[in-house]
């Protein structure tokens, strides 16, 4: 350990005294800092100490001067502090702490009577200035607090018009709700009495919109088929046909696309033959 770390070492425990030093890292930098901070500590402590004994010596300075300058004035007037009584030095070191604290020139009564009354004008001025302050603050205070009600009553007006539209929001919902409900019965009753119709009529469900909407893609897929079938047609014309082959082809194509066509119309007829009350509604 060099001799600058210990320094810091000590100086620490001496600040820190009987509780524990905290926990620092010792590098470099660290010790550079805390070194430094330990010569202005002392620094400034010498200083100190330099200071209080310059005041100590001024004060025993100063009170032996008051010493001699009261014996000096006791002796002039012809008295001295043994002819006066405990109660007459009292009262005399009584007078004389009130003119310094009145800070007179002099120990006559009419100058005690106007630091007197000059003392009660100021704490009377004081005291109405502090008065002024309380007043500016209360007033201030109810300029706020009245402020602060009107911004209320105008919310309050605010809250109670949004209340109100709220309010008619809420029952032209209410309505529209109770007339959705009761048209969903009303729905409810006739698909049901719609579908007793139909089951009474013999409706077959292959004729319901679903079988519709497949035979219809079904006929859909068949004439792509076609035109397919077409355009490979086409494709062998500057060929040696086989006439018998390809008129078989397309016959057998023909007999398909009439037999979808077929199909479709008579489930048509059976749907607008079966289902007079559905036509109606429609």
């Amino acid at each position: 350990m060099d001799s600058r770390t210990a320094k810091v070492s000590r100086w620490l425990a001496k600040i820190f005294g009987d509780q524990q030093v905290p926990f620092y890292e010792v590098n470099p930098w660290t010790m550079d800092v805390l070194f430094r901070l330990m010569e202005q500590n002392e620094t400034r402590d010498r200083d100190a100490m330099q200071l209080i004994e310059d005041v100590e010596q001024k004060t025993v300075e100063y009170k032996s001067d008051a010493d001699y300058m009261q014996d000096f004035i006791m002796e002039s007037v012809g008295l001295s502090t043994t002819c006066f009584s405990n109660n007459a030095s009292s009262c005399l070191k009584n007078l004389v702490n009130s003119s310094l604290a009145l800070d007179l020139k002099d120990t006559s009564q009419s100058s005690f009577v106007l630091a007197i009354n000059d003392l009660t004008s100021d704490r009377t001025a004081a005291e109405n200035r502090s008065q002024t302050v309380v007043i500016r603050d209360l007033s201030k205070k109810l300029t706020e607090a009245i402020s602060m009600e009107k911004s209320l009553e105008k919310d309050l007006l605010e809250t109670d018009g949004n209340l109100i539209t709220a309010k008619a929001k809420a029952e032209c919902k209410k309505q529209n709700a109770n007339f959705f409900r009761k048209k969903m019965n009303e729905w409810s009753q006739l698909s049901q009495t719609l579908e007793n119709d139909l089951k009474q009529v013999g409706f077959d469900e292959s004729l319901d919109h679903q079988s519709l909407v497949e035979l219809s893609e079904r006929l859909e897929n068949v004439k792509k088929e076609v035109e397919s079938l077409n355009v490979k047609l086409k494709s062998y014309l500057d060929l040696t046909p086989n006439f018998y082959s390809a008129k078989v082809k397309i016959e057998e194509t023909k007999l398909e696309l009439n037999k979808v066509d077929r199909l479709l119309s008579e489930k048509m007829d059976d749907l607008r033959c079966g289902s007079p009350e559905v036509n109606l509604l429609n």
